[in-house]
């Protein structure tokens, strides 16, 4: 068996994603920087779950979207990474250089704290990551089990997965401000503005994967009804999560937050109240589907 045939493409971006953490972790921890120790420490292990899936390569992943991924995880990682203990220099200030110069950087969060647009960045590339990696694990997934489910439904439930996601993430951050005060991001502009970065990265993932994804090409162009549960479920549950993201994300482009008066107290109500309305309506379905198979049995 010759070395192209046992080669596995996907092998040399898991790595890269994996020894990167690990270093970073190891730097940040000899600098003092805990902080992004552990969040870098915390992206070695996801690095180590997505290995133990993907190392074989049965999953026929193609190599330019696990790329996409490890930069945009790079982003965010050496982006917090720059910055230092305290409120000192980060470790590229050099001859006198001010925070925001290049890649010098002050605090704890090093880039975040110099550059406004970084966190819009990293949200924006990170969602549209995410987009992607679900729009190929959908895909694959519907092939393996031979559900009929058409590219752009796959692209649809993808997109307000990724969407759903990000909604969840700002919950997180409205808890830590508010409540547990462990972090300081927040705010009505910062919330609103990463939502707006959410909806983008989705969307510019969702249509990369939907062209780019060799197995569409051969999927059915319309999806059987009903649709398969699991599909039906994440529908189900995300579209109350995408929604408010969406309506959020429109009232800060259109309205200037004059839906919600800029209250970032409101806004992480209201993200909350999506939650639980999602939780609500899974649960639902999951009941309703359990009753489905009794009947059948």
């Amino acid at each position: 068996m010759s070395f192209e045939e046992v080669r596995v493409p996907e092998r040399a971006p898991l790595l890269a994603w994996l020894l990167s953490c690990t270093t970073l972790a190891i730097w940040n921890y000899s600098r003092g920087l805990y902080l992004w120790a552990g969040y870098n420490l915390g992206g070695a292990v996801m690095a180590l779950l997505v290995i133990s899936f993907m190392w074989s390569g049965r999953i026929r992943m193609p190599v330019l979207p696990l790329w996409i991924a490890y930069t945009t995880t790079m982003l965010h990682f050496l982006g917090g990474s720059l910055g230092a203990p305290g409120h000192g220099p980060g470790p590229f200030c050099f001859d006198g250089m001010q925070p925001g110069e290049w890649l010098c950087a002050d605090g704890v969060n090093g880039m975040y704290h110099v550059h406004a647009w970084w966190d819009e960045l990293v949200h924006g590339t990170n969602s549209g990551a995410t987009a992607i990696g679900w729009s190929f694990a959908w895909r694959r997934v519907s092939n393996h089990n031979g559900w009929e489910i058409s590219p752009r439904m796959v692209a649809g439930i993808c997109f307000s997965l990724t969407v759903a996601i990000g909604v969840g993430y700002e919950v997180y951050e409205f808890f830590g401000k508010t409540v547990f005060q462990t972090i300081d991001q927040g705010g009505y502009l910062n919330t609103a503005s990463d939502l707006v970065s959410n909806f983008v990265g989705a969307g510019v993932g969702m249509m990369f994967a939907l062209f780019y994804d060799p197995l569409n090409r051969k999927a059915p162009s319309v999806s059987a009804t009903p649709l398969p549960w699991q599909a039906s479920l994440t529908l189900i549950t995300t579209l109350p999560l995408s929604v408010i993201g969406g309506l959020l994300s429109l009232d800060l482009l259109l309205l200037d937050g004059a839906l919600v008066g800029t209250d970032y107290d409101l806004v992480g109500d209201i993200l909350l109240g999506s939650v639980l309305l999602s939780l609500l309506l899974s649960a639902a379905r999951l009941v309703q589907q359990s009753q489905m198979k009794k009947r059948e049995a």
